[in-house]
């Protein structure tokens, strides 16, 4: 029965029914199929068949065993594409349902949340179990990661927080995937998605970072204590021990810290600076000395990644799988294999295990392969595809693809003869029903 009063929460028409629907019990099995497989085959695997069952099927190996899970969903834009993405339903369809438990549709406050339903029961009532079960499948310290738009991300991260908790939320990227285009009708474009990351345990994420530029430090007063760059001799904070003269020995001339600022360092530091050529004074009135901060005393050559990623627009996917299909583009808007090395890369190992769920295009199959030959790493792959048919008309039904599966199948055949160095067997896998 319909109630507003539950505790603080996300409500749907039967969002009971898709909980009830995660606990059923499995009743398929995993059935090679030794044709569609590649050989030599490891650890990876492609599983034909829906996520639900496969992940259903998965926890009796790899419980707690996969350390990234990826979500690519459908964005619910009412659109189609090689694949259907639109759930939602018609107001007749959706008012039918809530007609069976009698709803007290009374005014205009009522209204928009009524009519809201018509856009988003289906497609929690899809994404809510496959949350539940692929939380089971995570590491102690594994994370999943999902791109989404605002069609369906601020409700996305509602039942999220439920799912894992609100303190295991890690944080967000704004990808910047596209530019502005010239002919907005509205004069307004939306260039940007986001990729929503949950962990199991958020205390036991860490960040491998990125590399610091330190092409601008040099030698060129061939000081012994290796390449620098000037450094700003102030800070922002400090006390009134913070504020002393500094003499020029060479002119006599005294610096202060400009008003409001401090110096960066103490009093003492000045003569053992000066000393050992960190401190370089001037010998001409009215310049300023220089601090130097050298290579060697970076406590890390690493530094924080960004929350904004804004130089991997979409259209590096497409011309990544127009080199692989020179015959056609079967996949509309792939994800470009940099911006999942970018975040694979981050988060993952030598050894570890990224599953797809939403395989698609397989960009992330791509991707991996890159970051393996990139790294001289093993990270395994796991990949579910539904075996729906591709939409009549689409590009990749042109091109003879009549199955999404297909499609993601000979992706994975394609990108992995581009690493010769890399293992890009498989064995194929179907969700099969026990009779």
């Amino acid at each position: 029965m319909y109630s507003d009063e539950k505790n603080y929460g996300l409500s749907w028409l039967h969002k009971q029914l898709s909980l009830e629907k995660a606990k059923e019990p499995v009743v398929a099995n995993l059935v090679l199929n030794r044709e569609k497989s590649v050989f030599p085959v490891n650890n990876n695997l492609f599983i034909e068949g829906d996520n639900l069952d496969a992940l259903r099927l998965l926890k009796q190996d790899y419980q707690s065993g996969i350390k990234l899970v990826y979500f690519d969903p459908p964005y619910n834009t009412g659109k189609q594409f090689a694949f259907n993405d639109n759930y939602q339903i018609s107001s007749s369809q959706y008012l039918a349902y809530l007609n069976e438990l009698n709803p007290v549709r009374i005014d205009t406050f009522a209204k928009n949340r009524i009519e809201s339903g018509e856009k988003h029961t289906q497609w929690l009532n899809m994404i809510y179990p496959r949350l539940i079960h692929a939380r089971d499948l995570l590491t102690k310290d594994g994370l999943i990661l999902f791109s989404i738009d605002e069609s369906e991300k601020s409700n996305l991260q509602i039942i999220c927080n439920e799912v894992f908790g609100e303190n295991n939320f890690v944080g967000s990227f704004i990808w910047v995937n596209r530019s502005i285009p010239n002919d907005s009708a509205h004069f307004f474009a939306t260039t940007h998605e986001y990729i929503l990351m949950y962990a199991k345990n958020k205390e036991l994420v860490k960040f491998k970072g990125e590399e610091k530029d330190l092409s601008s430090y040099a030698k060129p007063d061939c000081d012994c204590n290796g390449d620098w760059i000037a450094d700003n001799p102030t800070a922002a904070s400090g006390n009134k021990n913070s504020r002393f003269p500094i003499k020029n020995p060479f002119t006599g001339e005294e610096y202060f810290p400009p008003s409001g600022r401090y110096w960066a360092f103490s009093k003492n530091r000045v003569g053992e600076w000066t000393k050992s050529g960190k401190l370089v004074f001037p010998k001409e009135v009215g310049k300023r000395f220089l601090l130097k901060k050298y290579k060697s005393e970076l406590k890390s050559r690493r530094k924080p990644i960004s929350s904004i990623i804004n130089d991997i627009p979409t259209s590096k996917g497409t011309k990544e799988l127009k080199s692989l299909y020179p015959e056609g583009l079967p996949f509309k808007y792939p994800k470009p294999t940099d911006l999942l090395v970018k975040l694979f890369g981050q988060l993952s190992d030598d050894g570890d295990y990224i599953l797809d769920l939403f395989a698609g295009s397989a960009s992330s199959v791509h991707a991996i392969f890159k970051l393996n030959e990139k790294e001289n790493t093993n990270r395994n792959f796991i990949c579910v595809q539904n075996n729906e048919p591709t939409v009549e008309g689409s590009d990749a039904y042109a091109m003879g693809f009549r199955r999404l599966c297909d499609l993601s199948r000979d992706r994975i055949i394609r990108s992995g003869k581009l690493y010769s160095e890399v293992k890009s067997g498989f064995s194929y896998l179907k969700v099969e029903f026990k009779e």
